[in-house]
């Protein structure tokens, strides 16, 4: 995936989870319309490290604080 792409969907990500709340890696994915679950994934783990989003106990994940 092309670095321009990951760009994209990350703000996508980033903008269904500043209008929905905590979502699952897949409920972000239908909300984005991207049929790749493992890419979300992969993009919200990155962003966890990256300190963007955190992951919930209810593995659900939000923006950060």
């Amino acid at each position: 995936m092309a670095e321009r792409r990951k760009g994209e969907l990350k703000e996508k990500i980033l903008q269904v989870l500043k209008t929905e709340g905590p979502l699952a890696p897949e409920e972000i994915a239908v909300k984005i319309n991207y049929d790749k679950i493992n890419i979300v994934k992969a993009l919200l783990t990155r962003m966890v490290k990256q300190g963007i989003v955190e992951k919930t106990p209810e593995g659900k994940y939000r923006i950060k604080a």
